[in-house]
């Protein structure tokens, strides 16, 4: 078994130099953008991590809606709008949701 140092991971790691702007903007380059699969005005979520600056893709709304759909109680027995309000009140009370 090998293990890799953390500097060999680093090499193979994709890399690319961005400028900053005098607007203190970047330009992600195109490689990143089709790999990840970036659409035009998606948001990146950009954090501190001790002295480098990590970009992360928001996730997207239909990603979102499944991870809060799975938390959902289930609704077989709601009938009205009414049915459904008690049954999210009731999950959202006892932090099902």
């Amino acid at each position: 078994m090998t293990i890799s140092k953390a500097s060999d991971i680093f090499l193979t790691m994709s890399r690319k130099f961005v400028t900053i702007t005098s607007k203190n903007q970047i330009t992600l380059p195109s490689e990143f953008v089709r790999k990840l699969n970036l659409d035009r005005n998606r948001r990146l979520l950009i954090r501190e991590d001790g002295n480098q600056l990590v970009l992360t893709p928001e996730p997207e709304l239909r990603e979102q809606l499944e991870k809060i759909w799975k938390n959902l109680p289930p609704f077989e027995g709601a009938k009205t709008d009414r049915d459904l309000t008690k049954t999210t009140r009731e999950a959202w009370s006892s932090k099902k949701i």
